[in-house]
């Protein structure tokens, strides 16, 4: 490590002669080899012979390259003090064999065993960051702990803070033992408490005392205590006049005082968060005034909130009131941020307080103070961008009448008499968006007898503000926003004044309005989250597609005059892979140039499923998931975290933990495992080599399943109208359910099965001892079909499992659970005993589950369609992922079938007697399963070609007109003929129609065997 980088070839000794140095230098391993064997002979030097072992590893034979193995395990064996220059070649010698070498079990403690025998040397401390990039925990901390004992007087305070940080993370790490981790838990926190008890003890520290000093190291005693102490411990820290939160504060160190504020809500310790937050925001600046570094919008709603859950309210909710008015008596002299944060936080305590202290007169026809407040922050705030955000809220909690008072009373009369036109529209496109946001609040509806005179109704609710019978949400409202939206809409892209004024605006208020209309045109079309156990295949078989295919042009030609707008091309990918539109979705996709470390967290809202709604996007110039694994490589290249030596060396302890979290997450990322299934499933699709078991893959290599994976899916750039009440927007938008830790597993044992019986030996392999290779073969078969059907069985049962996948998908598992299971039975069955009757029972529910999915797959058109008889195409096009896992569950089936076959066909050439061949019976069953999976891919392969004839036809640009519109025109359709050009329209159906003809084309390359 002294003498080379990480991935460099390192530089031997001063002392070793210019010949030997040249030829290692040029990598000629031959003649290294040689002159090393000579001078290890002459001089009796082991270094000599560690350069020779060095250079063997780089040869090809694999005897060759193991030698550094055995060298490393002599080294271990004999106790004694290795050479540091001798490690660091073996080190670089075994950086391609760490698959088969365990550092922290082998190098690690070599390095470890040298600082201990030399901590005062300067390579002591690149010993420590060898071990720490190899992410030996178990050997670092032994290396940390040697080094702050050697300069424990030194002064060197960073040596006690890296045996601490380094105690805490092994604390904490799978790398320790459960009877270890008691011990180094109590050892980290009794380290830091005697830090912070020098600390409360001393009146002033020095640069050298072992107190803690910077914000950092307090930083670090914060999460350690709340890992490893107790409550009370916490509590009562918080509380110190040197280390408390409120002292930390007072030190501008603002992230410990919300470390508190976090640690105390999450307990629940209102009450404590209270007295916090007032001590905070009774702070006074210079001159007495209220200082405003605390002044920040959590502090202020953690305040009301408690206040509100105080023992006594009335007074606790004065107390607040009390607070703001000294600082709205400063806000002339403070910055805008301050302001509104003060301003919000009058609205907050508003909502707080109880009914009694509410004062409302019922003669004001709901005009409390709840909604008078709203008003006076919007007559201030009505047009920044985040206006709407920072009210939604609230507006959410209004009851019905203050609603209604609010949005005929206090709304209108927000500009008074201003008459600018701009802040007109920019608050009649807030109104619209309010408007929205109350149709998903149920008090807005009342519930209404499902009989009525002897008669059932279809309708549950009566609105409260049109009075019309309805559904949730009301048709009605929705109809009336869109019609509204609409108006306001054209009124901009008809003054020439109004467009040139956006581009001084926050906003373009035209995208709101263009999201409003959508949203409510696909509410209205019937796109619902679902609330049964198992999603359907398709979102769009039970829905009204014209309705659907006017949001979606809406949307897309909304785009085009705003193209930078995120959430809007967010909200048309999805809505495209809806639409089955997979190619000109990821044409949208391009644009936002996804890379880093937002590649996890946004990559699964356009490639989660793709493989099974477009594969021929897999077969373009630059391998479509290529980003992701290049990201994902390069960040798990190291088993650390990438740079954490600099946040070691800078003392940045916050980032360290923050970096060891964000790993082990990154690690165990669903947007991972989907990352390898989807590219997998595509190359088995076009009959490509996959390149290894996915077991075997670095990149999963380390899950197991015990292993839970996480979604870090972010949907913060969604355009969100939607109350708390009901589902955010991408539940309503999104392709299926999203990825899960059960989805994800599923996936891995599905691939793990498919490696199993798709195994062949390669074609120039020779078996030696055919009968033992058998033999072994066989039992390795037994134990993995064992694994792999006890695992699916599991997950499948799972109480979450249901809900987090599509009907297809269940199908696929169920059946994939039921073949590994059928199979080890059938394995496992001696010919000459009775086959036992739950095989039979496998084999027949096999073909009820295959059955029931290919009667959806073999019925697109719903009966309810309102489309013409044509519109075949259309429900096949936007339902390809059916067809897809019609497809997969066929293939699984003839797979197995050829593998039990095959087994069999195996055991009968190499027994003839035939005792170890299989049941006739299985062999029968086998065959039958084969037969049906044989006419569904005939179906599939159908179905392909009969899309590709349709789209070949005329009258298409005409025939999705009429869908888009329908025959006769309605006010919802007028409404959006008049913002969305004809030949708008046009576009964007030849985009949707050159989408769905790749789809087609790629979907007629893929494999049916």
């Amino acid at each position: 490590m002294p003498s080379y980088s990480r991935y460099g070839r390192p530089a031997l000794k001063n002392s070793v002669d210019v010949q030997l140095q040249t030829a290692f230098s040029d990598g000629n391993w031959p003649s290294v080899i040689r002159l090393a064997d000579k001078r290890a002979k002459s001089l009796k030097d082991p270094y000599y012979e560690a350069i020779k072992i060095a250079a063997e590893s780089q040869l090809d034979s694999a005897a060759e390259q193991c030698a550094v193995l055995v060298a490393i395990d002599e080294l271990i064996r004999q106790k004694t003090v290795p050479d540091l220059d001798t490690i660091d070649l073996y080190e670089w010698a075994t950086q391609d064999l760490l698959a088969d070498l365990e550092y922290a079990e082998t190098l690690g403690p070599l390095r470890a065993r040298w600082v201990k025998a030399n901590p005062k040397s300067p390579l002591a401390v690149q010993c420590l960051q060898s071990c720490l990039e190899y992410w030996d925990l178990v050997s670092a901390q032994q290396i940390a702990a040697t080094l702050d004992k050697t300069y424990l007087n030194s002064g060197d305070r960073r040596y006690m803070f890296w045996s601490i940080i380094l105690t805490f993370l092994l604390s904490i790490s799978p790398q320790c033992t459960e009877a270890s981790r008691k011990v180094y838990s109590m050892l980290v926190l009794r380290q830091l408490e005697r830090a912070a008890d020098t600390t409360e003890s001393s009146e002033k520290l020095s640069s050298t005392d072992r107190g803690l000093l910077t914000e950092e190291e307090c930083y670090l005693y914060y999460r350690v205590l709340l890992k490893h102490g107790t409550r009370d411990d916490f509590v009562s820290r918080m509380q110190s006049q040197r280390l408390g939160a409120l002292a930390q504060l007072k030190e501008k160190r603002k992230p410990l005082f919300w470390e508190a504020l976090d640690a105390f809500e999450s307990w629940g310790e209102w009450d404590r968060i209270y007295d916090l937050c007032n001590q905070a925001l009774s702070l006074s600046a210079d001159g007495g005034k209220p200082s405003f570094f605390a002044c920040d919008w959590q502090v202020w709603k953690r305040f009301a909130v408690a206040a509100s859950k105080a023992t006594d309210q009335e007074a606790a909710l004065g107390q607040v009131q009390d607070v703001l008015k000294k600082f709205t008596a400063e806000t002339a002299s403070t910055n805008a941020m301050y302001k509104k944060n003060i301003r919000l936080a009058l609205v907050e305590t508003t909502f707080q307080l109880p009914p009694v202290l509410l004062n409302a007169n019922p003669d004001h026809g709901g005009m409390t103070p709840r909604v008078v407040q709203l008003g006076l922050f919007l007559e201030q705030y009505f047009d920044r961008l985040a206006a709407f955000d920072d009210i939604k809220g609230y507006v959410a909690q209004l009851s019905f009448e203050e609603a209604k008072c609010f949005l005929e009373k206090v709304l209108p009369n927000i500009l008074g008499e201003d008459t600018d036109p701009i802040r007109q529209i920019i608050l009649k496109s807030l109104e619209c968006k309010l408007r929205y946001l109350l149709t998903t609040c149920p008090q807005t509806l009342s519930h209404y007898p499902s009989v009525v005179d002897g008669k059932e109704q279809d309708k549950d609710y009566r609105c409260r503000f049109c009075s019309n019978l309805t559904n949730l949400p009301c048709e009605h409202c929705l109809k009336k926003i869109i019609a509204a939206a609409a108006d306001v809409y054209k009124q901009v892209a008809t003054d020439k004044k109004l467009i040139e004024a956006i581009p001084k605006l926050d906003k373009d208020p035209r995208i709101d309005l263009a999201i409003v209309m959508a949203l409510s045109l696909l509410k209205l079309s019937g796109l619902r989250q679902t609330l049964s156990d198992v999603p359907a295949a398709s979102a769009l078989r039970d829905v009204n597609p014209s309705l659907f295919l006017q949001a979606v042009a809406l949307l897309d030609m909304q785009l085009r005059e705003t193209p930078g707008d995120t959430g809007l091309r967010l909200l048309l990918v999805q809505l495209h892979l809806l639409l089955g539109c997979a190619s000109y979705a990821h044409q949208l996709w391009i644009p936002m140039d996804v890379k880093r470390t937002i590649q996890d967290a946004l990559s699964p809202l356009f490639f989660d499923r793709i493989s099974s709604i477009s594969p021929g996007l897999f077969q373009g110039s630059r391998p479509l998931m290529e980003p992701l694994r290049s990201y994902y490589s390069n960040c798990m290249r190291d088993n650390s975290p990438l740079r954490i030596w600099d946040a070691f060396s800078s003392g940045s302890y916050s980032s360290i933990l923050d970096m060891a979290e964000y790993d082990s997450r990154l690690r165990r990322s669903c947007t991972l495992m989907m990352t390898l299934v989807e590219e997998r499933r595509a190359t088995r699709s076009f009959g490509g080599k996959i390149e290894c078991d996915i077991e075997d893959h670095v990149l999963v290599s380390h899950i197991t399943g015990d292993t839970t994976l996480v979604n870090a899916t972010d949907y913060g750039s969604f355009p969100n109208l939607e109350s708390h009440h009901g589902a955010p927007v991408q539940d309503l938008v999104r392709f299926g359910p999203a990825i899960s830790n059960e989805r994800s597993h599923l996936a891995f044992l599905s691939e793990q099965y498919l490696d199993l019986i798709l195994f062949k030996y390669p074609k120039d392999y020779k078996l030696s001892r055919a009968n033992e290779v058998a033999i072994k073969d066989r039992n390795y078969v037994m134990e993995t079909l064992s694994h792999i059907s006890s695992s699916l069985t599991d997950f499948i049962h799972s109480s979450k499992t249901p809900q987090g996948l599509t009907g297809p998908e269940m199908t696929y598992y169920t059946v994939l659970s039921l073949l590994s299971a059928g199979l080890l039975t059938a394995l496992t069955t001696s010919r000459a005993d009775p086959l036992p009757k739950t095989f039979s029972l496998l084999t027949s529910s096999i073909k009820s589950a295959f059955g029931g999915l290919r009667t959806t797959f073999l019925t697109p058109i719903p009966s309810s369609s309102p489309l013409s008889p044509q519109s075949e195409a259309f429900y096949a096009l936007t339902d390809m992922h059916t067809m897809s896992y019609v497809r997969d569950t066929a293939l699984a089936i003839r797979h197995s079938a050829a593998f039990v076959i095959a087994f069999h066909e195996k055991e009968l050439a190499r027994d003839r007697s035939g005792r170890s061949s299989l049941h006739k019976d299985v062999i029968a069953e086998m065959k039958a399963l084969d037969g049906v999976a044989s006419k569904a891919l005939g179906e599939v392969k159908a179905r392909i070609q009969r899309l590709k004839e349709q789209l070949g036809e005329g009258g298409w640009l005409d025939r999705m007109l009429e869908w888009t519109f329908g025959r006769e025109e309605d006010e919802v359709s007028k409404a959006v003929s008049q913002v969305v050009p004809t030949e708008a329209v046009e576009e964007w159906i030849g985009k949707v129609l050159e989408s769905w003809r790749e789809g087609v084309k790629g979907w007629g390359m893929v494999r049916m065997e």
